[in-house]
């Protein structure tokens, strides 16, 4: 067949190619072409080349108007964070011990609701580890009278979302909607709050999908390093997990996570937070009647929390990654409570240290050194002191180098002042991005939120950009002093232990781990840490 089409395709080009070719042959006919002639001097125009200038004699004003040009020569100048007016809050308690936050804001036909709960993975059994994020995750899973898929399809009917996470301290319920939808919204925040039916096959899914990205993160050298970072530094604190094992997923089970949830899901220990297109009034009836009388108080049982170990000089924590042309490094310590008194000079003095892309661990390790793509310094502060570290992932054969700029720019910030300028920059940065941060309704909701789970000052929110901006030089070397613990940091490191280890060792004594969290037989060491 396809030989056949292709024959009667062939005939018909033939047959158009004769039709016009009979139909052009006798105009051409008359057309008279003119002989060739040789092309003399005087008849052919050559056009003018064109001079180019040599490239040292090009100066700028040949380029661009100098004098329009001129306003590049001087950089912007920083204004100062403007005022912040915080909107009206009505705050209040119900009988149950629910404490409640309302913000009206009608910018927008949009409503956020976020209940959070004084309580995370930090006072889960100890012998359980994971069961505090698998109740989170479950509880939007299913209800008594809601399965997954509806639950699902009723909240993208009303245009919003919901969500639960648990962290250390504190774990995170929130829902949102379009705000004629806000009385559908509250039914489904009520319901897999208060009526949660934990499905044993979502439970079966969930431990089979936590389980396959465990697996996953074993291969990351930012897991390994962070995992092996946070076992040095918090010991048997809770603090020390940042993933459960396999074993211990293994062995949850479905009556597990209900007691887990009847005893910490407490009215009591717990805040709301509502912004958005509502009446306040309006919205007092709606909580009452979905999280009043229903959800009963009861005390929530809590874990002893261990001493955190104390740290004996500077040691190095490596884990082995054969292989590997890359090695992630990071050197910190203990950090403070978020209710640390100084707390506001830490954060400008981690900000200048490695806050940002123009903080000095990475204008000097990524741009004057060209060690890495970025360089940086976090500070967490908990309910308990959280951890200071500086980190980034550098090339193999400049581990050594990159490990000695990072413990020089540590001690910098100890022993020498920060310039007026870089404490200016970063106190406007940090002003101006948490300001920028209250502009949306979960941004407002997070923060009211965080004011409340670390019994903050109920101006706080209202008094950042003051209490940043009232730093001075000397707070943030006193603040550095305070936090930077030099002569006795945990430098993690994940890398290839054959290549970096003897480098290592000139910075004190190495251990050397493989990614399963063992100790390895590459290590001097005979027992783990």
């Amino acid at each position: 067949m396809k030989l056949q089409a292709l024959k009667t395709r062939l005939f018909s080009l033939t047959a158009v190619s004769l039709l016009l070719t009979s139909s052009l042959l006798p105009a051409l006919a008359k057309v008279k072409i003119a002989p060739k002639t040789k092309p003399t001097t005087s008849n052919v125009v050559v056009p003018e080349q064109p001079v180019i200038p040599k490239a040292q004699s090009i100066s700028r004003a040949q380029v661009t108007n100098t004098a329009v040009e001129a306003w590049r020569k001087n950089a912007p100048k920083m204004s100062a964070p403007r005022p912040f007016n915080l909107p009206e809050i009505t705050s209040y308690k119900l009988e149950n011990g629910l404490e409640v936050q309302l913000v009206e804001d009608h910018r927008y036909p949009f409503i956020s609701a976020t209940i959070g709960f004084r309580d995370g993975s930090s006072n889960e059994p100890k012998d359980m580890l994971g069961l505090a994020d698998m109740t989170a995750d479950l509880l939007t899973e299913g209800t008594t009278t809601r399965k997954s898929k509806e639950i699902a399809s009723e909240i993208d009917f009303i245009g919003g979302g919901l969500a639960a996470s648990t962290d250390y301290d504190y774990t995170i319920l929130s829902g949102s909607a379009l705000s004629p939808y806000t009385g559908r919204l509250f039914d489904v925040l009520s319901d897999v709050l208060l009526h949660p039916s934990f499905p044993e096959n979502e439970l079966a899914l969930k431990k089979i999908n936590q389980i396959q990205a465990l697996t996953i993160k074993r291969g990351n050298p930012e897991f390994l390093v962070e995992e092996r970072f946070n076992k040095v530094l918090f010991g048997e604190h809770p603090y020390s997990v940042i993933a459960p094992t396999e074993e211990s997923l293994n062995k949850i089970t479905r009556k597990d996570i209900e007691a887990y949830h009847k005893a910490h899901y407490q009215p009591n220990h717990s805040v709301m937070v509502v912004v958005g297109d509502f009446d306040k009034n309006k919205m007092r009836e709606l909580i009452a009647s979905k999280f009043g009388e229903q959800w009963k108080a009861s005390d929530v049982p809590m874990a002893a929390q261990p001493e955190m170990p104390k740290q004996n000089g500077r040691r190095i924590y490596l884990v082995d990654r054969p292989g590997s042309v890359q090695t992630a490094i990071k050197v910190g310590n203990v950090g403070v409570k978020r209710s640390d008194p100084d707390y506001f000079a830490m954060v400008v003095m981690n900000q200048i240290l490695g806050g940002a892309a123009h903080a000095r661990l990475f204008l000097n390790i990524r741009e004057a050194k060209g060690y890495t793509y970025g360089a940086y310094s976090r500070m967490s502060a908990r309910k308990q002191p959280g951890t200071f570290f500086a980190g980034a992932n550098v090339r193999t054969e400049v581990t050594n180098p990159s490990l000695q700029e990072f413990l020089y720019e540590l001690d910098r910030m100890r022993t020498t002042k920060v310039t007026d300028a870089e404490l200016k920059s970063a106190q406007n940065y940090l002003a101006g991005s948490f300001q920028l941060g209250l502009e949306t309704q979960s941004g407002l909701a997070q923060r009211l939120l965080e004011a409340k789970l670390y019994d903050l000052p109920d101006d706080f929110l209202k008094t950042y950009a003051e209490k940043v901006t009232a730093v001075k030089v000397d707070d943030v070397r006193a603040a550095a002093r305070k936090l930077i613990d030099s002569n006795n940091l945990v430098v993690a490191a994940v890398g290839d232990a054959k290549k970096i280890k003897n480098d290592l060792e000139l910075f004190g004594p190495v251990t050397v781990y493989d990614a399963q969290g063992k100790l390895s037989s590459i290590s001097d060491e005979k027992k783990s840490q």
